[in-house]
Formats: C-alpha cells, sequence, structure tokens
C-alpha cells in the first residue's frame, strides 16, 4: 500500500505504516497506538481494497482516529482483484463482527 500511496504522489516520509497487525483489527488497534505514541492527530487515509475499506475505516474510528478511505487502486474491468460477491457477504460479517469487539474492547471488556 505504500508503494500505491507513493505512486499516487504521497512523499514517502508523510506515510507511517504499522506492519504487527495480523488481522484487520489488530491492525487498527496499533495504528491508534502509534498515532497516540507519536503525538499524530491529522486525518488518517486507509488503503486498501474497495470492499475493505469500510471496515478499516470504521475500525480506526472506533479506536479514536479521525480516519477516511483512499482512492482504491485502479484495475482493469475484469480483473480477478475486483471482490466477487462472496468477498462483499464475507466483509459484512467481518464487519459487524470485528464492530462488536471494537466496542467491547473500547468498554474495557476485552483486551
Amino acid at each position: 500500500m505504500a508503494a500505491l500511496l507513493q505512486q499516487r504522489g504521497v512523499p514517502r516520509e508523510r506515510i507511517v505504516l504499522e506492519e504487527s497487525g495480523t488481522d484487520t483489527l489488530s491492525s487498527a488497534r496499533a495504528v491508534a497506538r502509534l498515532l497516540r505514541a507519536r503525538n499524530i492527530a491529522v486525518p488518517v487515509f486507509a488503503a486498501s481494497s474497495f470492499y475493505h475499506q469500510p471496515r478499516c475505516v470504521m475500525l480506526l474510528r472506533a479506536f479514536g482516529v479521525v480516519a477516511r478511505a483512499a482512492g482504491p487502486p485502479r484495475v482493469p474491468a475484469g480483473s480477478s482483484w475486483i471482490a466477487p460477491g462472496y468477498r462483499w457477504m464475507r466483509e459484512a460479517a467481518a464487519l459487524a463482527y470485528d464492530g462488536v469487539l471494537a466496542l467491547l474492547v473500547r468498554a474495557g471488556l476485552l483486551e
């Protein structure tokens, strides 16, 4: 994603990578911690595939990050990258699941 951002004109020094997350929820939590540790309070642009961006943005916001979706990479029509229906269904279920987990973390009921 860093390379895609750089291709779109974002300077390398403006891109902060978080590479410890093992899934979307842990990545969002780690990004929130990283930003707090660096005292960064500017809007963050979540760079991911089109179908995955809503969950990324929702989780970042749940952990107090001002987040927006970056434009997804452009791909040719018919490309295998474009999510078929099952990916949308999986993402909808994951959004609800991770949303509940994020609420539990924020409430201090889950670590």
